[in-house]
């Protein structure tokens, strides 16, 4: 690339710089610069990237990064470039050295990796102020940056959470105790003593749960607040929030968590959880609809949860109408979560999730159980036929699953139905014996469907046969 530089020039002598000199207080310091020359026309006519800035850059040698000014220019983030070139220019082409070379800007390495660097530089001239050469230095200030980046973000996080939020706490992620920063609303009983430094994590939110929380939103809260729920989240995305009901002197109210992770130095690794009242924000009725909605619905999967799917599959039961009932359960789940680690058993619970959604109709009630466990009810179905052809549309969705990290291992999926056709059946039953084939469909290599019916027609063959 060739780079104008316009100058004021004057007249021109010969001149020739100790370039021996400077170099030498470089060596003398343990510093490795690397510098650029300049014909008497203000243009690059030679580049010297030093070798240790090509390691910091991740590259290395002479032929991986050419001593060019286009190799420093392809590795530097678009949104940078002309800031940190148009510095360059103004301090070559100051001829009273007025304006010096000093940037910031957002490196990639060799590896892709986005990197901070920081550069300074001194122009050297000629008699006639035309630049002879500039020298410099590049360090790599990423961990600086991104230190007070944490600083900045938890100012916010405090001043936002000292404002808004009645209840605050601390959640120590390495031992999993919980402290109390503020309390300024309802206190947990067996949790309010002010002696006390910290309470066991676990305990400290089932125990809120129980004495606060509406019991439709209990078992959702349970999943939402779990310690390795919040983990994976807080990981995951800045600001992890939900909402939920509470009942307050016979009085429904809502309330919104917000937990965010706060890394913190040698492995000091914690959580800052807020907890806060809502009902002012929560007036219109579609807000309170998106409400009701979120405490029905499973965090994870976004299908149904178990306490609501349950209650609508037992109408859907009562309501006399057939239809079918399955329990799904995922072949050898846990040894994918021992192998490949939770949250890739996480991607396996939502892409199954997802293929029931796709299977089943819009009418049917898809709902998950718990751990790896779902069920649907098929409303309206009468025929066998019908439902051999909607679990056989799921498992050849299942069967196109891809999750990259299972390295091309397939999911199997086992499942136990039965068919209803009149008011007399109860969903209690129905679950119990759905639930019994599963274990039959588990004798199965791949995935499976087992419906009640052929058990028990099987079995009256063999007691027949036996007599």
């Amino acid at each position: 690339m060739s780079i104008d530089v316009e100058m004021n020039s004057v007249n021109k002598s010969d001149y020739i710089l100790d370039r021996e000199s400077m170099v030498a207080v470089y060596d003398a310091l343990e510093l490795k610069p690397w510098r650029m020359e300049f014909d008497e026309n203000g243009k690059i006519k030679t580049c010297i990237w030093s070798d240790s800035y090509r390691q910091k850059m991740g590259f290395e040698n002479e032929v991986d990064f050419p001593n060019e000014m286009d190799s420093l220019l392809r590795q530097i983030h678009e949104d940078d470039r002309e800031r940190m070139m148009d510095t360059w220019r103004k301090a070559i082409a100051d001829t009273k050295d007025r304006t010096k070379y000093d940037v910031e800007y957002r490196c990639f390495r060799k590896d892709g990796e986005m990197r901070w660097f920081h550069s300074v530089g001194v122009v050297t001239r000629r008699p006639d102020g035309s630049p002879y050469m500039i020298i410099g230095l590049s360090g790599d200030i990423t961990e600086e940056k991104l230190q007070n980046e944490r600083l900045r973000e938890q100012f916010e996080i405090v001043e936002a959470l000292s404002h808004d939020f009645l209840n605050i706490f601390m959640v120590n992620m390495n031992d999993r105790k919980v402290s109390v920063v503020k309390l300024d609303g309802y206190v947990t009983e067996n949790f309010g003593d002010k002696t006390r430094q910290d309470y066991p994590y676990d305990p400290f939110c089932l125990k809120y749960i129980k004495d606060r929380v509406y019991p439709e939103d209990q078992e959702m809260l349970r999943e939402a607040m779990s310690f390795e729920r919040v983990d994976i989240e807080t990981k995951r995305q800045r600001e992890y929030v939900r909402s939920y009901r509470v009942v307050d002197n016979g009085e429904v109210h809502f309330y919104q968590f917000s937990y965010i992770r706060l890394a913190g130095a040698n492995g000091n690794d914690r959580v800052i959880a807020g907890f806060k009242n809502i009902d002012a924000i929560v007036e219109s009725a579609r807000e309170r609809e998106a409400l009701k909605v979120l405490s029905e619905t499973d965090i994870m999967t976004s299908v149904l949860n178990r306490g609501h799917g349950e209650k609508l599959a037992t109408q859907a039961v009562d309501s006399g109408q057939p239809g079918m009932l399955c329990i799904l359960d995922m072949d050898d789940f846990k040894q994918i979560n021992d192998t490949y680690g939770h949250s890739v058993g996480d991607k396996v619970l939502i892409g199954v999730a997802d293929c029931l959604k796709k299977a089943f109709r819009a009418s049917d009630i898809v709902f998950r159980l718990g751990g790896d466990e779902f069920s649907v009810v098929a409303v309206g179905v009468r025929r066998r036929e019908d439902a051999d052809n909607l679990i056989t549309r799921f498992f050849n969705l299942v069967d196109t699953l891809l999750i990259p990290e299972l390295a091309g291992i397939g999911v199997a999926v086992s499942v136990g139905a039965v068919m209803f056709s009149d008011n007399s059946a109860k969903f209690e039953q129905l679950y119990r014996e759905a639930d019994s084939c599963v274990y039959e469909s588990k004798k199965i290599e791949g995935s499976a469907v087992t419906f009640y019916e052929d058990v028990m027609a099987a079995k009256r063959r063999t007691d027949t046969a036996a007599e």
